[in-house]
Protein backbone atom coordinates (compact mmCIF):
# COMPACT_ATOMS: atom_id res chain seq x y z
CA UNK A 1 0.00 0.00 0.00
CA UNK A 2 1.37 3.46 -0.99
CA UNK A 3 1.02 6.52 1.23
CA UNK A 4 0.49 10.29 0.21
CA UNK A 5 2.26 12.95 2.70
CA UNK A 6 0.12 16.18 3.01
CA UNK A 7 3.46 18.71 2.46
CA UNK A 8 3.10 21.83 4.59
CA UNK A 9 0.95 24.69 2.97
CA UNK A 10 3.82 26.67 1.94
CA UNK A 11 4.96 23.86 -0.35
CA UNK A 12 1.52 23.17 -1.88
CA UNK A 13 0.93 23.94 -5.76
CA UNK A 14 -1.42 26.65 -6.19
CA UNK A 15 -4.47 25.61 -8.56
CA UNK A 16 -7.41 27.32 -8.78
CA UNK A 17 -8.77 25.21 -10.75
CA UNK A 18 -6.82 21.67 -11.67
CA UNK A 19 -4.75 21.97 -14.45
CA UNK A 20 -5.79 19.44 -17.73
CA UNK A 21 -4.67 15.91 -16.40
CA UNK A 22 -4.85 16.88 -12.81
CA UNK A 23 -7.51 15.03 -10.93
CA UNK A 24 -8.65 15.81 -7.37
CA UNK A 25 -7.97 13.04 -4.77
CA UNK A 26 -10.94 10.69 -4.29
CA UNK A 27 -9.09 9.50 -0.93
CA UNK A 28 -6.58 11.11 1.79
CA UNK A 29 -4.93 9.79 4.22
CA UNK A 30 -3.51 11.66 7.24
CA UNK A 31 -0.99 9.82 9.30
CA UNK A 32 -1.24 11.07 13.06
CA UNK A 33 1.69 9.03 14.74
CA UNK A 34 4.58 6.54 14.02
CA UNK A 35 4.37 4.97 17.28
CA UNK A 36 2.54 1.16 16.47
CA UNK A 37 1.94 -1.28 19.15
CA UNK A 38 3.40 -4.02 16.76
CA UNK A 39 6.70 -4.30 15.01
CA UNK A 40 6.09 -5.71 12.23
CA UNK A 41 8.96 -7.37 9.94
CA UNK A 42 6.91 -6.16 6.42
CA UNK A 43 6.48 -2.36 8.21
CA UNK A 44 7.41 0.10 5.13
CA UNK A 45 6.30 3.03 7.42
CA UNK A 46 9.26 1.42 10.07
CA UNK A 47 7.11 2.22 12.59
CA UNK A 48 7.99 1.67 16.38
CA UNK A 49 6.73 2.23 19.90
CA UNK A 50 9.00 4.98 20.65
CA UNK A 51 7.56 7.61 17.90
CA UNK A 52 5.96 10.85 18.03
CA UNK A 53 2.38 12.11 17.59
CA UNK A 54 1.27 15.07 15.61
CA UNK A 55 -0.89 17.31 17.53
CA UNK A 56 -4.41 17.58 17.32
CA UNK A 57 -3.98 21.22 15.67
CA UNK A 58 -1.39 20.00 13.43
CA UNK A 59 -3.81 17.29 12.52
CA UNK A 60 -6.67 20.39 12.12
CA UNK A 61 -4.24 22.41 9.84
CA UNK A 62 -4.08 19.16 7.30
CA UNK A 63 -7.45 18.68 7.26
CA UNK A 64 -7.78 22.04 6.45
CA UNK A 65 -5.30 22.08 3.91
CA UNK A 66 -6.86 19.36 2.20
CA UNK A 67 -10.08 21.13 1.60
CA UNK A 68 -8.35 24.17 0.10
CA UNK A 69 -7.36 21.66 -2.51
CA UNK A 70 -10.63 19.27 -3.02
CA UNK A 71 -12.94 22.49 -2.05
CA UNK A 72 -15.31 20.15 -0.65
CA UNK A 73 -14.82 17.39 1.78
CA UNK A 74 -13.41 14.12 0.43
CA UNK A 75 -13.05 10.41 2.04
CA UNK A 76 -10.45 10.32 4.67
CA UNK A 77 -8.61 7.53 6.83
CA UNK A 78 -7.03 8.02 9.92
CA UNK A 79 -3.87 6.15 9.76
CA UNK A 80 -0.54 5.84 11.53
CA UNK A 81 1.46 4.19 12.86
CA UNK A 82 -0.91 2.63 14.64
CA UNK A 83 -3.91 5.79 15.38
CA UNK A 84 -5.30 3.91 18.53
CA UNK A 85 -2.33 4.75 20.60
CA UNK A 86 -3.02 8.52 19.94
CA UNK A 87 -4.26 10.00 22.90
CA UNK A 88 -6.22 12.40 21.60
CA UNK A 89 -7.63 10.78 18.80
CA UNK A 90 -11.32 11.32 19.89
CA UNK A 91 -10.66 14.88 19.13
CA UNK A 92 -8.82 14.65 15.69
CA UNK A 93 -12.06 12.88 14.65
CA UNK A 94 -14.29 14.96 16.02
CA UNK A 95 -12.19 17.90 14.16
CA UNK A 96 -12.59 16.17 11.11
CA UNK A 97 -16.03 15.54 11.57
CA UNK A 98 -16.53 19.70 12.25
CA UNK A 99 -15.06 20.93 8.97
CA UNK A 100 -17.37 18.99 7.49
CA UNK A 101 -15.85 15.42 6.63
CA UNK A 102 -18.64 12.59 6.44
CA UNK A 103 -16.55 9.85 5.65
CA UNK A 104 -13.94 9.07 8.16
CA UNK A 105 -12.39 5.70 8.42
CA UNK A 106 -10.32 4.38 10.69
CA UNK A 107 -6.80 2.46 9.71
CA UNK A 108 -6.24 -0.14 12.39
CA UNK A 109 -4.29 -3.34 13.64
CA UNK A 110 -7.40 -3.80 15.67
CA UNK A 111 -5.43 -4.40 18.45
CA UNK A 112 -6.54 -1.85 21.21
CA UNK A 113 -10.79 -2.34 19.89
CA UNK A 114 -10.55 -6.43 20.43
CA UNK A 115 -9.44 -5.25 23.85
CA UNK A 116 -11.95 -2.53 24.71
CA UNK A 117 -14.95 -2.58 21.80
CA UNK A 118 -15.87 0.19 24.29
CA UNK A 119 -13.23 2.85 21.84
CA UNK A 120 -15.17 2.37 18.79
CA UNK A 121 -18.34 3.29 20.44
CA UNK A 122 -16.27 6.65 21.63
CA UNK A 123 -15.39 7.35 18.23
CA UNK A 124 -18.26 6.42 16.38
CA UNK A 125 -19.91 8.91 18.60
CA UNK A 126 -17.29 11.79 17.61
CA UNK A 127 -17.73 11.34 13.72
CA UNK A 128 -16.20 7.93 13.22
CA UNK A 129 -17.84 5.95 9.93
CA UNK A 130 -15.52 3.04 9.27
CA UNK A 131 -12.91 1.30 10.10
CA UNK A 132 -10.24 -0.15 7.82
CA UNK A 133 -8.77 -3.25 9.35
CA UNK A 134 -5.57 -4.81 8.91
CA UNK A 135 -6.04 -8.64 7.99
CA UNK A 136 -3.43 -10.50 6.53
CA UNK A 137 -5.32 -14.11 7.10
CA UNK A 138 -7.03 -16.61 9.42
CA UNK A 139 -3.71 -18.90 9.98
CA UNK A 140 -1.18 -18.42 13.06
CA UNK A 141 1.54 -19.42 10.30
CA UNK A 142 0.33 -16.57 8.74
CA UNK A 143 0.43 -13.80 10.94
CA UNK A 144 3.74 -14.79 12.87
CA UNK A 145 6.01 -13.97 9.75
CA UNK A 146 4.13 -10.72 8.79
CA UNK A 147 3.50 -9.31 11.89
CA UNK A 148 5.77 -11.04 14.72
CA UNK A 149 3.03 -12.59 16.40
CA UNK A 150 -0.01 -14.45 16.50
CA UNK A 151 -3.01 -12.35 15.62
CA UNK A 152 -5.55 -14.23 14.80
CA UNK A 153 -7.67 -14.02 17.44
CA UNK A 154 -7.36 -10.00 17.82
CA UNK A 155 -8.67 -9.90 14.04
CA UNK A 156 -11.45 -12.13 14.95
CA UNK A 157 -12.56 -9.86 17.98
CA UNK A 158 -12.44 -6.67 16.07
CA UNK A 159 -14.76 -7.69 13.40
CA UNK A 160 -17.15 -8.62 16.41
CA UNK A 161 -16.28 -5.09 18.23
CA UNK A 162 -16.53 -3.55 14.79
CA UNK A 163 -20.29 -5.57 14.58
CA UNK A 164 -21.49 -3.99 18.01
CA UNK A 165 -20.77 -0.66 17.45
CA UNK A 166 -22.90 -1.22 14.35
CA UNK A 167 -20.13 0.51 12.24
CA UNK A 168 -18.45 -1.34 8.76
CA UNK A 169 -14.98 -2.03 8.06
CA UNK A 170 -13.16 -2.94 4.86
CA UNK A 171 -10.44 -5.69 4.94
CA UNK A 172 -6.81 -4.79 4.35
CA UNK A 173 -4.94 -7.64 3.11
CA UNK A 174 -1.48 -7.32 2.45
CA UNK A 175 -0.38 -10.44 -0.15
CA UNK A 176 2.80 -11.98 0.73
CA UNK A 177 3.90 -14.77 -1.25
CA UNK A 178 4.22 -17.92 -0.15
CA UNK A 179 3.23 -16.92 2.63
CA UNK A 180 -0.86 -15.74 3.07
CA UNK A 181 -1.15 -16.23 -1.02
CA UNK A 182 -3.04 -19.52 -0.43
CA UNK A 183 -5.60 -17.80 2.08
CA UNK A 184 -7.39 -15.40 -0.78
CA UNK A 185 -10.25 -17.50 -0.84
CA UNK A 186 -10.69 -18.29 2.75
CA UNK A 187 -10.51 -14.62 3.39
CA UNK A 188 -13.34 -13.95 0.91
CA UNK A 189 -15.22 -16.37 2.56
CA UNK A 190 -14.78 -15.06 6.03
CA UNK A 191 -16.13 -11.72 4.45
CA UNK A 192 -19.18 -13.44 3.20
CA UNK A 193 -19.76 -14.80 6.64
CA UNK A 194 -19.37 -11.65 8.35
CA UNK A 195 -21.08 -9.45 5.35
CA UNK A 196 -23.32 -7.31 7.85
CA UNK A 197 -20.26 -5.77 8.95
CA UNK A 198 -17.16 -6.18 6.05
CA UNK A 199 -18.67 -4.14 2.99
CA UNK A 200 -15.07 -4.60 0.72
CA UNK A 201 -11.65 -6.61 1.28
CA UNK A 202 -8.99 -4.62 -0.50
CA UNK A 203 -6.22 -7.06 -1.65
CA UNK A 204 -3.06 -5.78 -2.11
CA UNK A 205 0.72 -6.83 -3.01
CA UNK A 206 3.06 -6.10 0.20
CA UNK A 207 5.50 -3.78 -1.22
CA UNK A 208 8.90 -2.89 0.20
CA UNK A 209 8.95 0.36 -0.22
CA UNK A 210 11.16 1.19 2.42
CA UNK A 211 11.05 0.90 5.72
CA UNK A 212 11.61 -2.80 7.42
CA UNK A 213 10.52 -5.50 5.06
CA UNK A 214 12.25 -8.71 6.68
CA UNK A 215 10.59 -11.20 4.92
CA UNK A 216 13.30 -12.10 2.44
CA UNK A 217 16.54 -10.76 1.15
CA UNK A 218 14.92 -11.08 -2.51
CA UNK A 219 11.61 -10.14 -2.15
CA UNK A 220 9.46 -10.46 -5.26
CA UNK A 221 5.90 -8.92 -5.51
CA UNK A 222 2.96 -9.77 -7.20
CA UNK A 223 1.39 -7.82 -10.27
CA UNK A 224 -1.73 -6.69 -10.00
CA UNK A 225 -2.96 -9.25 -12.83
CA UNK A 226 -1.40 -12.27 -11.13
CA UNK A 227 -3.64 -11.09 -7.68
CA UNK A 228 -6.36 -11.48 -9.81
CA UNK A 229 -5.59 -14.50 -11.11
CA UNK A 230 -5.62 -15.92 -7.20
CA UNK A 231 -8.92 -14.34 -6.86
CA UNK A 232 -10.21 -16.37 -9.61
CA UNK A 233 -8.72 -19.40 -8.83
CA UNK A 234 -9.41 -19.65 -4.94
CA UNK A 235 -13.15 -18.11 -5.06
CA UNK A 236 -14.58 -18.47 -8.79
CA UNK A 237 -14.89 -14.35 -9.75
CA UNK A 238 -13.59 -14.20 -12.73
CA UNK A 239 -10.68 -11.97 -13.35
CA UNK A 240 -12.23 -10.05 -16.24
CA UNK A 241 -15.20 -9.01 -14.32
CA UNK A 242 -12.79 -6.24 -12.47
CA UNK A 243 -12.95 -2.81 -13.95
CA UNK A 244 -10.61 -0.72 -13.38
CA UNK A 245 -11.48 2.61 -15.75
CA UNK A 246 -14.39 3.64 -13.01
CA UNK A 247 -11.72 4.51 -10.27
CA UNK A 248 -8.15 4.64 -10.25
CA UNK A 249 -5.60 3.14 -13.04
CA UNK A 250 -5.81 -0.04 -14.58
CA UNK A 251 -1.85 -0.25 -13.82
CA UNK A 252 -3.02 0.61 -9.88
CA UNK A 253 -6.44 -1.07 -8.69
CA UNK A 254 -9.00 -3.27 -10.15
CA UNK A 255 -12.90 -3.53 -8.99
CA UNK A 256 -15.18 -6.08 -9.08
CA UNK A 257 -18.78 -5.79 -6.84
CA UNK A 258 -20.54 -9.34 -6.28
CA UNK A 259 -23.81 -10.75 -5.13
CA UNK A 260 -24.15 -13.31 -3.10
CA UNK A 261 -26.56 -15.74 -3.90
CA UNK A 262 -26.66 -19.24 -2.34
CA UNK A 263 -23.32 -20.01 -1.86
CA UNK A 264 -22.12 -18.11 -5.21
CA UNK A 265 -20.91 -14.83 -5.94
CA UNK A 266 -21.77 -13.53 -8.71
CA UNK A 267 -20.30 -10.82 -10.22
CA UNK A 268 -22.41 -7.05 -10.81
CA UNK A 269 -19.48 -6.27 -13.92
CA UNK A 270 -20.64 -9.49 -15.64
CA UNK A 271 -24.29 -8.67 -16.57
CA UNK A 272 -23.77 -5.03 -16.94
CA UNK A 273 -22.28 -3.86 -20.33
CA UNK A 274 -19.40 -1.28 -19.92
CA UNK A 275 -21.38 1.29 -22.10
CA UNK A 276 -24.48 0.46 -19.55
CA UNK A 277 -22.52 0.68 -16.39
CA UNK A 278 -20.65 4.40 -18.31
CA UNK A 279 -24.11 5.53 -18.56
CA UNK A 280 -24.72 4.64 -15.45
CA UNK A 281 -22.17 6.39 -13.12
CA UNK A 282 -21.97 9.49 -15.33
CA UNK A 283 -19.82 12.56 -14.85
CA UNK A 284 -19.90 11.63 -10.90
CA UNK A 285 -18.95 8.14 -11.71
CA UNK A 286 -15.97 7.89 -9.15
CA UNK A 287 -18.11 9.57 -6.28
CA UNK A 288 -20.47 6.71 -6.87
CA UNK A 289 -18.31 4.47 -6.89
CA UNK A 290 -17.19 5.72 -3.36
CA UNK A 291 -20.59 5.71 -2.02
CA UNK A 292 -21.31 2.50 -3.14
CA UNK A 293 -18.87 1.11 -0.55
CA UNK A 294 -20.49 3.24 2.53
CA UNK A 295 -23.17 0.81 2.03
CA UNK A 296 -26.67 -0.12 0.35
CA UNK A 297 -28.82 2.29 2.38
CA UNK A 298 -26.29 5.19 2.18
CA UNK A 299 -25.80 4.38 -1.61
CA UNK A 300 -29.45 4.68 -2.14
CA UNK A 301 -30.60 8.00 -0.32
CA UNK A 302 -27.50 10.07 -1.82
CA UNK A 303 -27.20 8.57 -5.11
CA UNK A 304 -30.87 7.54 -6.08
CA UNK A 305 -33.23 9.91 -4.34
CA UNK A 306 -32.73 13.23 -6.00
Amino acid sequence: MMKQSIKPIHEQPRFGKFLPGQHKPLMAMIEITDRCNLSCPVCFANSNHSGQDISVDKVRTYLEQLLEITETPIPIQISGGEPTVHHSLPKIIAAAKFLGYRNIELVTNGIKISKDPEVLHKLKAVGLTAVYLQFDGLMKETYIPIRGEDLTEVRQKSVEAIRKAVLCCTLAVPVVRGINDHEIGDIVRFGIANIDVVRAINFQAATPFKGRFEIAESYNNFSLKEILHLIEEQSSVPADTFLSESIGHPQCNALSMVFVVGDRLMPLFKYISPDDLRSFLGKGHRRKVLDAFAGKKAFFFRQMIK
